[in-house]
């Protein structure tokens, strides 16, 4: 019998039309009061219950653990559902077809919009297969490739088959050869070279494990025995010692002049062929190996968005999570939550309800590369944020936790503005308190370590996760698979709950959400020609944080989108991004390069000219959260929009951080000094105007009067002034000059 959590009440078959819901709200604070909901028609000859107690009624463990079943048998080694590949891809199809046979959400005219994005590496893992001589005889044992640095083009190629970026060619490569068998970084350190050279070496994962190792000692014992010889490379992983042993976190500092195919096997899937030891292991005479891997740069990902029309259209829910894994079947991390998506869908269409404000379910691609799902569909969904009351995200996580289960929230806070309340986590944990659902509460932080962080600057917003170490441990590694988690469909019912008291139960209670004032203006942030989604405006947290702060509205003109006059009608501060694209000046098969067109400059020299306030910013280094990476070939492209304001960024970038504030005006009010990122910023030139701040005499940011009307050009000389998310949390600290940018845009 299933386990009804809170309550024990005599359930009503209800019967919802689209023409019998004009009911009186519901008071949903009460799980067992009487209700007659809104988004329901719950009547009954003995009673009338709970709207949200009658959806939970629907949840089957059965079927999601069928949804969590099919997501973790694609691409079976070969990547599963590995970001930005071809099983990320047929994920997204297999719940597009899913959603496609729910009738009733149909009938209501649900939306699917498949969204297509660039990430900057992306592996696809064609082929890879071991075979194994034992007593004379071959087998073959299931294994999978390694993905390559997930940064660095260099270095991932070195996990590329053929060494040829973008080509997408079949041509496994094969190599065979005697075993070498290696359980200690002793043993590495010692081998001759000779007795190296051409061999295949099981390694023992545990060698190279961060967990066991120092950060440097796991790429140094790889590195050795490839520059030994060693022919290829078959890491070897057992239970609770493979963390990060596929998605290729190790191997991310690792720098050999040699490429060599490197595989990695579980142990305790040699059983089936007789080997359920290392003992055994060491019995093995020789070794096949067939490798076949592809880099790509740019890759190719994508978001699916499924929209379920409600009563109110004017306003909005929106619950997301991850599809890609971590090169592993993902099941906790993170089919269990995309399942729970689909089974939220699922009971809206079995229960026949029709959501109180549209109902936004997004399934979110390469978010193991850093995010890059959420933070596309956030700015390419700036209408939908608007009329959104609040965004739910799911997540797992790993927590030092001695119960089975711990439900976790974070929700940013305005703490820095003397605001600490998070009130979504707050009313999200009340509701799970008077339906006997066991959370743990975590809110008040600014920082985000999932896909809820690029929400954060644009709506309410919180991560909803689970975890703790008998499940976590798994995460990334090769054991987060279906029966990894075959013990937690109590954990996965309680967050359908969640997720379904987030979808009905929000705008049912219409809790007070925000804590900035009713937005009385604009700002619009341009990203029109910056490909690079960690530059753009969901990384920008304090800057968005500030503006929202002073009343204005961030609306974003994402990447590809062309800017037009009716962008600019009302807007009361513009700020463009750097210009960047992914293809590099040394490719040969670039196929496009990024530049400011003519009209759109001419846009701009408009809105300006008639009193508005520009904001122009650049970057000589592409960004991953606040890191610098490879230098941006396009970095001048932006003197094109600031030559009309006599303006130029030339020269090398500063290596200095520290920029002197050189005079004072509201903009640099109770400020010293401003911080760049080291080597990124590029100085400034300005044929009049205000130097506000300098390193050596050279200007790091000017302010330009243009025009008749009180328009007015403010150039930062890095983008890294708005202090871009980084996860170390640096401590450059520019929130007080964003303070002063916003206040200054409301007040002009």
């Amino acid at each position: 019998m299933r386990r009804f959590i809170g309550m024990c009440l005599t359930l009503s078959i209800f019967t919802t039309t689209l023409s019998n819901c004009a009911s009186p709200p519901a008071t949903l604070s009460d799980p067992g009061a009487a209700a007659t909901p809104t988004f329901a028609n719950a009547t009954s000859a003995t009673e009338t219950i709970d709207p949200l107690t009658e959806s939970f009624s629907h949840i089957s463990q059965e079927s999601l653990f069928g949804f969590l079943d099919d997501l973790t048998s694609i691409q079976p080694y070969s990547g599963w559902r590995n970001s930005a590949s071809q099983g990320e891809a047929e994920a997204l199809d297999l719940v597009a077809e899913t959603l496609g046979g729910f009738t009733y959400l149909q009938s209501l005219g649900l939306e699917l919009e498949r969204q297509s994005f660039h990430v900057y590496l992306a592996s696809e893992m064609w082929e890879s297969r071991l075979f194994l001589t034992l007593d004379g005889q071959e087998v073959e044992v299931p294994t999978n490739a390694i993905s390559g640095h997930r940064k660095v083009l260099e270095l991932a190629l070195r996990f590329d088959s053929d060494g040829k970026l973008n080509d997408d060619e079949r041509n496994p490569l094969s190599v065979s050869g005697d075993m070498l068998l290696i359980r200690t970084a002793d043993e590495v350190a010692n081998l001759p070279q000779d007795v190296v050279q051409g061999k295949i070496a099981l390694l023992d994962f545990s060698v190279v494990d961060p967990s066991n190792t120092d950060a440097g000692g796991g790429p140094l014992i790889l590195t050795s025995m490839i520059e030994k010889g060693v022919a290829a490379l078959v890491l070897v992983t057992e239970d609770g010692k493979a963390k990060n042993a596929g998605d290729g976190t190790i191997l991310e500092t690792h720098a050999p002049t040699r490429t060599i195919p490197t595989l990695y096997v579980r142990l305790e899937d040699l059983a089936a062929r007789g080997i359920d030891s290392w003992e055994q292991l060491a019995q093995i005479e020789a070794a096949r190996l067939v490798w076949d891997t592809d880099v790509f740069s740019p890759g190719q990902s994508g978001n699916l968005v499924a929209r379920i029309p409600g009563m109110d259209p004017s306003r909005a829910i929106i619950l997301g999570a991850h599809i890609d894994s971590a090169n592993s079947p993902g099941a906790g991390d993170n089919g269990l939550n995309c399942a729970v998506l689909l089974e939220t869908a699922r009971v809206l269409d079995e229960w026949k309800v029709q959501p109180p404000v549209d109902l936004y379910l997004v399934w979110l691609g390469s978010h193991e590369l850093g995010f890059y799902g959420s933070q596309h569909f956030v700015v390419t969904h700036q209408e939908l944020l608007d009329r959104s009351l609040a965004a739910f995200l799911m997540d797992g996580f790993t927590a030092d936790n001695p119960g089975p289960t711990i439900f976790g929230m974070q929700e940013a806070s305005y703490a820095r503005f003397g605001e600490t309340q998070t009130p979504f986590a707050d009313y999200l944990a009340q509701k799970a308190e008077a339906y006997q659902i066991p959370i743990d509460l975590f809110a008040g932080s600014n920082i985000f370590s999932s896909d809820e962080g690029p929400f954060f600057g644009f709506v309410p917003s919180v991560r909803f996760a689970f975890g703790n170490n008998h499940i976590g441990k798994r995460f990334h590694s090769p054991y987060d698979a279906l029966e990894s988690v075959q013990d937690q469909g109590e954990v996965m019912e309680q967050t359908v709950m969640m997720a379904l008291i987030a979808a009905l139960g929000t705008p049912q209670d219409a809790p007070d959400l925000r804590l900035t004032p009713e937005p009385e203006r604009r700002a619009l942030i341009i990203a029109t020609h910056t490909e690079v989604l960690h530059m753009n405006p969901t990384m920008l947290l304090d800057l968005n944080h500030a503006l929202a702060w002073e009343g204005l509205d961030v609306d974003v003109i994402p990447y590809g989108q062309s800017l037009t006059t009716d962008d600019l009608t009302n807007v009361d501060l513009v700020i463009v991004l750097p210009v960047i694209d992914y293809p590099r000046a040394d490719d040969d098969s670039a196929l496009y390069d990024e530049q400011w067109a003519v009209e759109e400059v001419q846009r701009l020299v408009g809105y300006v000219e008639e009193g508005g306030l520009l904001v122009l910013t650049n970057s000589a280094r592409r960004l991953f959260f606040g890191d610098l990476s490879d230098m941006n070939e396009d970095w001048d492209d932006v003197n094109t929009l600031a030559a009309p304001f006599g303006v130029s960024y030339e020269g090398e970038p500063f290596l200095r951080s520290r920029a002197l504030i050189s005079e004072d005006h509201p903009l640099t009010k109770n400020l010293s000094s401003l911080y760049l990122l080291s080597n990124n910023g590029m100085p400034i030139r300005m044929q009049a105007g205000q130097t506000l701040a300098e390193i050596d005499g050279q200007a790091t940011l000017g302010l330009v009067d243009f025009g008749g009307y009180g328009g007015q050009v403010l150039v930062l000389s890095d983008l890294g002034i708005f202090d871009p998310y980084d996860f170390g949390q640096r401590e450059r600290n520019n929130f007080i000059f964003m303070r002063n940018l916003a206040s200054y845009a409301r007040e002009r």
